[in-house]
């Protein structure tokens, strides 16, 4: 283990390399990424034309929720390492990495951690601009934004995408493509995980049923943690659901790991 770890700071080093190599295409998405909040800028504003208020939200509360979505995004959002993880299972690619003293999750941990700081370092200038620009632009409600409640729902959600992701991609021991897989996970987290809109505006039995589902705490709920619309005992509950949903999917890759171990064959290096 001390081996492995010595090791995860030269790892991380090669994947940030790796992935700065693309930072134009990172420029380029943190660009467009603000294009749907123009989008959600015309759609609420015609909502809110006849009314103050939708649920707890006001226009500038419901904006500001959107705008901190493309943070959210840029932290914890998986770029490609589920495509990845496959065709190294695939294309007999793991013979290198099973042969060194480094635990595959720990490995692919460390360049999940590589690719969200390059996105961050490429994102930076022009996601702040963007925003800065939305701020000039729309009313947004800025002065809320809570960091104490937000940092650590963050960290809690780029966990649980790393986890999720893993889960997901290590299926490729059993499945030939497991594109579609993955795919319906993301509609699923584009429909319950707060993009379309915010969860708390649903019916409160439905809210009541989607919180419990780890899709609602990889977007909406470090949103709305960092907009300072969580009570403190709301914060603290969603955390200990992140957490441990977290938790349990990374228990889960490791059986799953294991299992597929024993039907994983490659010939070569």
């Amino acid at each position: 283990m001390s081996a492995a770890l010595r090791a995860l700071p030269a790892v991380f080093s090669l994947g940030l390399q790796q992935q700065l190599a693309y930072r134009w295409n990172y420029f380029l998405r943190s660009v467009f990424s603000a294009l749907p909040l123009l989008v959600s800028w015309v759609f609420w504003g015609a909502v809110f034309r006849e009314r103050a208020t939708v649920g707890n939200y006001t226009l500038a509360g419901i904006l500001t929720y959107y705008a901190v979505l493309l943070v959210v995004e840029a932290v914890c959002q998986p770029s490609d390492d589920d495509f990845q993880i496959s065709r190294e299972i695939r294309e007999g690619m793991l013979n290198p990495i099973l042969l060194r003293p480094l635990p595959y999750g720990l490995y692919r941990a460390a360049l999940f951690a590589a690719g969200r700081s390059a996105y961050l370092l490429a994102a930076l200038v022009p996601v702040s601009f963007s925003l800065f620009l939305v701020s000039r632009a729309m009313d947004l409600d800025l002065a809320r934004l809570s960091l104490g409640h937000g940092v650590p729902a963050l960290l809690g959600a780029a966990l649980l995408q790393f986890s999720l992701t893993l889960c997901l991609s290590l299926c490729s021991f059993w499945l030939l493509d497991v594109s579609a897989l993955i795919f319906l996970v993301y509609a699923l987290e584009f429909l319950a995980g707060g993009h379309v809109f915010p969860l708390d505006l649903l019916p409160p039995p439905l809210f009541a049923v989607v919180r419990l589902l780890p899709f609602a705490y990889e977007y909406w709920f470090p949103a709305a943690a960092l907009c300072g619309n969580l009570s403190e005992g709301a914060w603290k509950a969603g955390l200990c659901l992140q957490y441990g949903w977290a938790f349990f999917f990374m228990v889960l890759a490791h059986f799953i790991w294991k299992a597929g171990l024993r039907r994983f064959t490659a010939a070569g290096g």
